[in-house]
């Protein structure tokens, strides 16, 4: 055991359990490749521009407007 003056600088998540605690899980560095980081850009942008304009995305199969 060692002690030290200078705090923990570890990367952590903090996680909501299903009572309303807070958990820190300890993240491991990991290398995002640049593609992924990209795509998830877009798509958060896609998603404010959906936000903003309030257009809908349709998931497969055709949208009826009449109730019979």
């Amino acid at each position: 055991m060692s002690f030290s003056n200078q705090p923990d600088r570890r990367p952590v998540a903090v996680a909501v359990t299903s009572d309303g605690r807070r958990v820190q899980l300890p993240v491991e560095n990991a290398e995002v490749p640049v593609l992924s980081l990209i795509r998830s850009i877009l798509v958060g942008i896609e998603e404010l521009v959906l936000l903003i304009t309030g257009a809908r995305r349709e998931h497969g199969g055709t949208r009826r407007n009449d109730r019979s």
